[in-house]
C-alpha cells in the first residue's frame, strides 16, 4: 500500500512523462520527417511508450522490499554483468557519431552503460556495507572496490564516452564520501586515485597519442565557439546559443522553434534544453528543472531519513546521477562546459534511461515506504 509522500513521487512522475512527452514532440516532429524519414509522430509515440513500461517499472520496483538487494550475491551477480555489458558493447556495439555506445537488438537499439550506471551503484552500496568494517581498518580493501570501479570506466572510455565515465565517477565518489569513512582515510584515497589518473594519461599518451585526436580535443571548442578555426567543432553549440538568445525570457511559443528545424541534428535528444530555451523561454528551463529538481530532492531526504545504510547510498547514488547529469547537459549545451553528449535525465528522448530511472523512482517509492513503516512500528512501540 502506497503513502501519502509515495503518492506524490508517483504523481510527479507521471507530470514529468506528460511534459517530456510534450517537449520531445514538439522537438522532433520536423527532424522525424525530414532526417530520419519516418512519421511525424514516431519519437512521441517511441517516447509515450518508454513512459508506459516505465511506470510499469515503477510500481514493480516500489513494491519490492530493498533487502534483497543487499547481498554479496547480488555484489558479485551485478558486478559480472556490469562488465560483461561493457565487454559486449565494445565486442559487438553500433557505432554512431564515432562512437560505439548501442546494443543492436532487432529494431531495438539499448545504451547498455545506463543499466551499467544503476548496477555499479548496487556494487558500490553492498560494498560499503558489507566491509566496512574492513574499509575502516584499511585501505587494501578500499583498492579492490577502487581498481574495480576505475576498470569499468576505462571499458566506458573506450566506446568512447567521457561524459558517463564522468558520472560514474562522481557517483563512487559521492557514496564513497558518505558512507562514513574518516575524512584522513577519504583524502588519503583521493590522492592515491588521483596520481593513478594522472600516471595513466601520461602512458596513454605516450603509448597511443591518438588517443587526443581532435576530435576530442574539438569539445574544447566551447572556449571560443566563433572563432573560424572552431566552427565545425561548435556547430552545435552555436545553434544552440542562437536558440537560447531568441527564446529570451518568455519563448518564442511552443512549436515555434527555428533551430530544430535542421540546424540542431539532436534536438530531440542532448540539445532539447536549446529547443526548450527557445519556445518556452527561461519559464520553460525553469518548469523543466524544477521537476528534476525534486527527484533529487527526494533521493537525498530519503537517504538522511534511512536506516538502513544501503538504502541510504543507493539513494545517494541516484541523486548523484541524476544531478551530474543534468549538470552536464545544461552546462555543456550553455557553454559552460565541454559538450559531452549526455540526454536530459526524464526528458530528452531515450528508451533504456527512462525505463532505468523509472526503476531507481521505483527504489525511491520503496527506501519511503519502509522508512514510513518503521517510523509506525516505533511509534507503536513506544506506546506500548
Amino acid at each position: 500500500m502506497f503513502t501519502k509522500q509515495n503518492s506524490i513521487i508517483i504523481l510527479a512522475y507521471i507530470a514529468i512523462g506528460i511534459w517530456s512527452c510534450l517537449l520531445v514532440y514538439s522537438a522532433s516532429y520536423a527532424s522525424a520527417g525530414n532526417r530520419y524519414e519516418v512519421t511525424n509522430q514516431y519519437f512521441v509515440i517511441r517516447q509515450a511508450l518508454f513512459y508506459a513500461i516505465g511506470i510499469a517499472c515503477l510500481l514493480f520496483f516500489a513494491k519490492l522490499k530493498t533487502a534483497p538487494f543487499c547481498s554479496k550475491k547480488t555484489m558479485k551477480l551485478a558486478g559480472g554483468i556490469a562488465v560483461l555489458l561493457l565487454v559486449l558493447i565494445l565486442l559487438t556495439g553500433t557505432a554512431t557519431n564515432n562512437a560505439q555506445r548501442w546494443i543492436q537488438l532487432g529494431s531495438a537499439t539499448l545504451q547498455p552503460t545506463e543499466l551499467v550506471k544503476s548496477l555499479l551503484i548496487i556494487v558500490t552500496g553492498n560494498f560499503i556495507v558489507h566491509y566496512f568494517s574492513k574499509m575502516m581498518r584499511s585501505n587494501r580493501v578500499t583498492y579492490l572496490l577502487i581498481a574495480y570501479i576505475l576498470f569499468c570506466v576505462g571499458l566506458i572510455i573506450l566506446q568512447p564516452d567521457l561524459g558517463t565515465s564522468f558520472i560514474v565517477l562522481c557517483i563512487f565518489a559521492a557514496q564513497l564520501l558518505t558512507s562514513g569513512l574518516s575524512a584522513r582515510r577519504i583524502s588519503q584515497l583521493a590522492l592515491t586515485v588521483m596520481l593513478f589518473i594522472a600516471l595513466s594519461l601520461g602512458v596513454i599518451y605516450l603509448v597511443h597519442p591518438d588517443f587526443f585526436s581532435q576530435t576530442r580535443l574539438g569539445r574544447f571548442a566551447f572556449l571560443d565557439p566563433f572563432n573560424e578555426a572552431n566552427l565545425d567543432a561548435s556547430y552545435q553549440l552555436r545553434n544552440g546559443y542562437y536558440a537560447i538568445a531568441d527564446g529570451g525570457i518568455f519563448g518564442k511559443g511552443f512549436g515555434n522553434s527555428v533551430q530544430k528545424l535542421g540546424f540542431l541534428p539532436e534536438s530531440h535528444t542532448d540539445f532539447i534544453s536549446a529547443v526548450i530555451s527557445e519556445e518556452l523561454g527561461i519559464i520553460g528551463i525553469l518548469v523543466t528543472l524544477s521537476l528534476i529538481l525534486f527527484f533529487i530532492w527526494k533521493a537525498f531526504h530519503i537517504a538522511l531519513r534511512s536506516q538502513s545504510a544501503f538504502d541510504t547510498s543507493i539513494c545517494i547514488g541516484f541523486a548523484t546521477w541524476i544531478a551530474v547529469q543534468t549538470f552536464l547537459n545544461l552546462g555543456g549545451v550553455s557553454g559552460m562546459i565541454p559538450l559531452t553528449g549526455v540526454p536530459l535525465p526524464f526528458i530528452s528522448f531515450g528508451g533504456t534511461s527512462i525505463i532505468i530511472l523509472s526503476c531507481g523512482v521505483g527504489f525511491l517509492i520503496s527506501a519511503e515506504r519502509q522508512i514510513t513503516l518503521t517510523e509506525r512500528r516505533n511509534t507503536h512501540a513506544n506506546q506500548q
